[in-house]
């Protein structure tokens, strides 16, 4: 069934693969960014999710699903670490979510079985070196989505996904030669890094968490890296 989805933070290369994906399922895609994108959907909004949000006021009465993308790497010992980082990662990873929910629960309480999908990090929930700031963040994303998901079911089911290292251009300086790409391939079970195409394949079945009986739930997609030794 044809879906309205609205994608946030839609320039990031596992958004657009959502796009493209939602795009062949025929669905209506309403999509906003910090800076222009070069891939055609139903409506774009250039905004950040910290500032002005009233452009929003022209989506459709329903939305059926929405996804967050915003993020960061900052990756910095606590030693170089200043709490100007720690508020940085927060307004992009938690705050910006807070703003798009408050902004458009009215739209997602009129669909018929609204999803929400947020993404959080592997560092989250697993101790890794120079990651304490992301992994604040996005902790907390996860504690906002946990109880965002018992505040509004039945009406919409609220999910994370929490992706390891993924082949994106934010990632890149991390894979940026063939010596970085092996070793962070080393350090998964599975021997590789995220796809960008199959980390959009999980959030698009998380649109129709609802009436997959899925709520409330983080969905590791990290090579086994969280739980397997």
């Amino acid at each position: 069934m044809q879906k309205n989805i609205l994608i946030i933070g839609s320039s990031s290369r596992i958004g657009r693969e959502v796009i493209k994906l939602s795009a062949s399922k025929g669905d209506n895609i309403y999509a906003t960014s910090r800076s222009p994108i070069d891939i055609s959907v139903k409506q774009f909004f250039q905004l950040d999710p910290n500032e002005d949000l009233s452009e929003l006021d022209s989506l459709p009465e329903s939305i059926d699903a929405l996804v967050y993308f915003p993020g960061s790497i900052s990756l910095k010992s606590i030693q170089r670490m200043n709490i100007s980082d720690i508020r940085e990662d927060f307004r992009i990873n938690f705050e910006g979510a807070f703003h798009i929910i408050k902004k458009v629960l009215p739209n997602l309480k009129k669909a018929d079985g609204a999803s929400v999908v947020f993404v959080s990090s592997v560092a989250a929930n697993t101790g890794m070196t120079f990651h304490s700031s992301i992994a604040a963040s996005k902790a907390a994303l996860e504690g906002f989505a946990r109880s965002l998901s018992a505040e509004l079911a039945p009406r919409v089911a609220v999910n994370c996904i929490a992706p390891s290292l993924t082949d994106t251009p934010m990632a890149e300086h991390l894979i940026n030669n063939e010596n970085k790409l092996k070793s962070s391939e080393d350090r998964h079970p599975l021997n590789a890094i995220g796809d960008p195409e199959s980390v959009a394949k999980v959030i698009y079945n998380l649109f129709s968490a609802k009436e997959n009986w899925i709520t409330g739930q983080t969905i590791n997609i990290d090579g086994g890296l969280s739980t397997l030794r």
